[in-house]
């Protein structure tokens, strides 16, 4: 059984190597904008939003996101998530593997699988659904699974619209620092 949750119990974002390079919208603005030859899709990027949900009120979260999708169907990318409670304490960090991108003119949606072994948690996935808003703030949704029984899918799955009917329905979230890059290649999609 594959367990969701609706909060980041364990979570957050933003690889400090990403932060550090450089998480503000110029420095996403300052990325192709298209993607890499052999690809049909991208997002990359690195945001902060601050959680307002029962359990996780004030909690700010950075994610970090490098992935392409390549012309041959493959995905490839690495995700950072940094989780920090409202008095600055890391509740978790760490990274995951990009296991599947889709996108939608602004819109990318993906999956992030966190190998077993790292992190406390087992059987962790993250569903990312992030919307470019070019000159305007970017917005962010997340799901994660966690502790279930089997390993969670590795597909995309939109967590505003594609989660099972007894998770709750998931926030959208500005992104108040930082920012992302969305592209696709129209040429061949």
């Amino acid at each position: 059984m594959v367990r969701f949750v609706s909060c980041l119990a364990a979570t957050a974002t933003a690889a400090a190597a990403l932060v550090a390079a450089g998480s503000s919208p110029a420095w996403a603005q300052a990325a192709s904008t298209s993607p890499p030859g052999g690809t049909t899709a991208m997002v990359v990027g690195a945001g902060q939003f601050v959680y307002d949900e029962p359990n996780t009120v004030g909690h700010r979260i950075w994610f970090g996101v490098v992935a392409v999708a390549a012309a041959d169907g493959s995905t490839h990318g690495q995700f950072r998530y940094r989780h920090e409670l409202p008095d600055g304490t890391v509740a978790a960090q760490g990274r995951a593997d990009v296991t599947c991108l889709r996108v939608t003119g602004n819109v990318a949606v993906f999956t992030a699988i966190v190998p077993e072994g790292v992190g406390p948690v087992r059987n962790h996935g993250y569903y990312v659904k992030i919307i470019d808003g070019g000159r305007q703030p970017d917005v962010i949704v997340d799901a994660q699974a966690q502790n279930g029984t089997e390993p969670p899918p590795t597909g995309c799955i939109d967590p505003e619209t594609e989660l099972p009917p007894e998770v709750p329905a998931r926030p959208r979230y500005p992104i108040l620092a930082g920012g992302y890059v969305v592209r696709a290649d129209t040429a061949r999609s």
